[in-house]
């Protein structure tokens, strides 16, 4: 009996030392920083690259048309399980809403920004179980006129004093698919120096 009400006291002590479960106030989050990259620094360097991006006044067409892009290769170099989605979906979703770019879901680098219900849907051309008039014809699709690719890249440097210092390089480029030529690029750097016993994957 004495075992057991020691084994409950016990069990109870380390259930009353657990950190309680809390919503994240992602507009005002006061959470202390970590080594890895977080939300925040994904968000921080996809809008620096999108200001720099907008300043450059590559998106200002005289013609009032918008460009179409995909989502090509972005490259995940660090070694964290970063899934780059995060970034390239944070980065067309501000590209859409500047009124400037479309973005195709018809092709991209990864199975993740192509939709397979667009190859799917005109695949039944011809079948007599589907209305034809509803079903889309050939010729219809729009390729894109640029391809949004990059990557991330992680260093960490030892550093005198025992601690290290981690560096992320978030790289975004835009190419002009018609010509091949590099119509845009820009880097941002986010630097955390910790003790040099934190992990960082």
């Amino acid at each position: 009996m004495k075992k057991c009400l020691m084994g409950l006291a016990l069990v109870a002590l380390v259930a009353g030392c657990r950190t309680p479960t809390t919503i994240v106030d992602t507009d005002n989050d006061l959470g202390p920083q970590v080594a890895s990259l977080d939300y925040r620094n994904v968000e921080r360097a996809a809008s620096a690259l999108l200001q720099s991006l907008f300043r450059s006044g590559r998106l200002d067409r005289g013609d009032g048309q918008m460009y179409v892009m995909t989502v090509g290769k972005v490259k995940n170099d660090t070694m964290q399980r970063f899934d780059t989605d995060i970034l390239t979906s944070y980065i067309t979703q501000e590209l859409m809403n500047s009124g400037k770019v479309m973005v195709t879901s018809a092709m991209a680098a990864g199975a993740d920004n192509r939709d397979e219900m667009i190859n799917g849907v005109r695949s039944v051309r011809g079948n007599t179980e589907f209305n034809q008039a509803t079903v889309p014809q050939a010729g219809q699709l729009v390729a894109p006129t640029h391809s949004v690719y990059g990557k991330v890249i992680q260093r960490d440097i030892p550093m005198d004093n025992g601690d290290k210092q981690v560096e992320y390089y978030f790289q975004l480029r835009i190419v002009d698919i018609a010509t091949g030529l590099q119509w845009w690029q820009n880097q941002v750097r986010i630097i955390k120096r910790t003790d040099g016993r934190t992990p960082t994957w």
